[in-house]
């Protein structure tokens, strides 16, 4: 997979870089005030930032500090200053709001978010700096190398991948190519209410692509790896009504470090039977494997995990399962220089024009998601060995309120003599409940006040001696007033 192109604008994929997040959030502004810093409080505007460029019609994440703002916030979308649009005039005031910027929302890099307290209006926060929104009918046509155009992240998010995915900039400049798509209009979707689609069909290229036969569509994820640690990723992927090119492996997947050759890189690609890992000869030898076979590859939802220790030298690791089963377990190096690593994933086939084929490949992604443990990324699947420690309570439906006292409960394993207690929100760390207590399998925690109400709650339970002892709740608890 050639990603060359890219060397022109990746000197903004930072690890803080936001890559293709769609959640606009409207922020209350009053005119005639500048209001790019805070006033009266320590609620702090986090995203969107400068960075973004947003697309009407799609879906995105707002993000803030909940600082003394209390229990609920408006959120208001400012062009130039002044209020344009309500996005909410009351949420809970919880750090997150996710919003569908509505299709009439015109073009205009002059776009801020201001987020107000809903008890006291002289607490409140818009963004340092202005953020731009593309037209829906015409987002497409926008220069994707080197503006980083985000096109839309789907409802549950991505864990620790950041919030924006960016269209790789050798996309091609069409309407079907990617989107977010819906269950409601008839589309697979593995959980939640969305996915995002890929579709490429024959002459779709872009940029330079365009003189050296090759075809694509491609989201890149937000947020580069380091070589020497250790990662888990897991994301679903579907094949619609699949079909081969002989003499064409498309690949639907890769890491690839920054600078380097495109060819050291483990790579999700499709051969005659199925879809491959493929490990370059710069490995050693040059090795594949069959994750997903022809037979029952089509139009049924795949899952995969990969736990890998990136490395240049023979400490290095890559282990795949798919549906829960161990498919890759290899050892020893799997990057090539100290560059650091992003994933990109959805089609890409090269050299198209041998095969004179008009089919066309739709694929699409959900749940991709990315932590620094098994449990973090194990939405489908269980999580193999590992000690016995394990949250038994709250582990999904318990109502717990506010201001009252419940016992955490957990089986002790071998987790050694100490814990840490971590409260999650919608998959994200949201706070610490206590950041070191006995494991004696129990711990009494007084629900405080300041938590918002929500069903979505999980606890997660960490040794301190080794972080890979860990477990979270198998289900979400609700917490309420």
């Amino acid at each position: 997979m050639d990603f060359s192109a890219l060397s022109s604008g990746m000197k903004r994929l930072s690890a803080s870089a936001v890559l293709l997040s769609v959640t606009l959030v409207a922020t209350a502004l009053f005119v005639g005030t500048s209001f790019s810093a805070r006033a009266a409080g320590t609620l702090k505007v986090d995203q969107p930032s400068n960075t973004d460029y947003y697309v009407a019609g799609m879906t995105y994440f707002i993000k803030w500090t909940p600082g003394n703002a209390g229990d609920n916030v408006k959120i208001e979308l400012l062009k130039a200053g002044k209020r344009t649009k309500w996005v909410t005039t009351k949420t809970a005031n919880d750090g997150e709001f996710i919003w569908k910027i509505p299709k009439s929302v015109k073009k205009n890099s002059k776009y801020k978010i201001k987020i107000t307290s809903a008890k006291n209006s002289s607490i409140y926060d818009s963004s340092d700096n202005t953020f731009t929104i593309y037209n829906a009918s015409n987002w497409w046509k926008e220069d994707f190398e080197n503006l980083w155009v985000t096109a839309g992240i789907e409802d549950d998010g991505s864990g620790t991948w950041g919030d924006h995915f960016t269209v790789h900039g050798r996309s091609p400049p069409k309407k079907h190519s990617v989107g977010v798509v819906n269950k409601k209009d008839g589309h697979p979707v593995r959980k939640g209410k969305q996915s995002v689609r890929f579709e490429v069909r024959s002459g779709d290229c872009g940029g330079d692509d365009c003189k050296s036969d090759r075809e694509r569509t491609e989201l890149i994820m937000g947020a580069t790896e380091k070589p020497g640690k250790e990662y888990w990723y897991a994301w679903s992927v579907y094949f619609k009504n699949y079909k081969k090119i002989s003499d064409i492996a498309p690949h639907h997947g890769q890491w690839k470090q920054l600078f380097g050759p495109a060819h050291m890189f483990p790579t999700f690609s499709m051969m005659l039977n199925g879809l491959n890992v493929e490990f370059g000869k710069d490995f050693g030898t040059y090795k594949k494997y069959l994750v997903i076979p022809n037979s029952g590859l089509s139009n049924k939802w795949h899952d995969l995990r990969v736990h890998t220790k990136w490395s240049t030298a023979s400490n290095g690791f890559f282990k795949l399962w798919r549906n829960g089963k161990l498919l890759i377990d290899r050892k020893g190096k799997n990057v090539s220089t100290k560059h650091e690593i992003a994933f990109r994933f959805g089609i890409y086939r090269s050299f198209f024009g041998k095969s004179k084929s008009s089919i066309k490949h739709i694929v699409y992604y959900d749940e991709l998601v990315r932590g620094s443990s098994c449990e973090d990324v194990s939405q489908f699947m269980t999580c193999p060995g590992g000690s016995s420690l394990k949250v038994t309570s709250p582990n999904g439906k318990e109502k717990w309120k506010t201001k009252k006292k419940y016992i955490v409960k957990w089986n002790k394993g071998k987790a050694g003599t100490y814990v840490k207690i971590q409260l999650f929100k919608k998959g994200r760390f949201y706070r610490t409940i206590v950041a070191k207590t006995k494991n004696d399998g129990k711990h009494a925690w007084k629900v405080p006040s300041t938590l918002v109400k929500s069903a979505a709650y999980k606890v997660k339970i960490t040794s301190t001696k080794n972080k890979k002892l860990t477990d979270s709740s198998d289900k979400y608890f609700t917490i309420t007033k």
